[in-house]
């Protein structure tokens, strides 16, 4: 029986169309979980500019690694987590 690290928290990588999530993506390690990130960012980046896309990168449930967002025709943008102190 394997047993799982309690201490470190699995990363989700969401990708968001139109705000709503359309994908959702639970990964052991944060090299993966980048990875994955990496991955959505392109596939986004290269889709129809008709709908707005965002994928955001945490570890757990509350804490933001990394986002970026297509906020229209051809403007991208790339919001890291230290940007976006409330």
């Amino acid at each position: 029986m394997k047993t799982k690290n309690l201490c470190t928290p699995p990363f989700q990588v969401t990708t968001f169309r139109d705000g709503q999530a359309v994908i959702i993506e639970t990964l052991e390690t944060e090299v993966a979980a980048r990875t994955r990130f990496s991955s959505a960012v392109e596939l986004c980046s290269a889709l129809d500019n008709a709908h707005a896309h965002k994928v955001e990168l945490r570890a757990g449930a509350a804490n933001l690694l990394d986002s970026w967002a297509s906020v229209g025709p051809d403007v991208p943008e790339r919001v890291g987590a230290e940007e976006q102190v409330a």
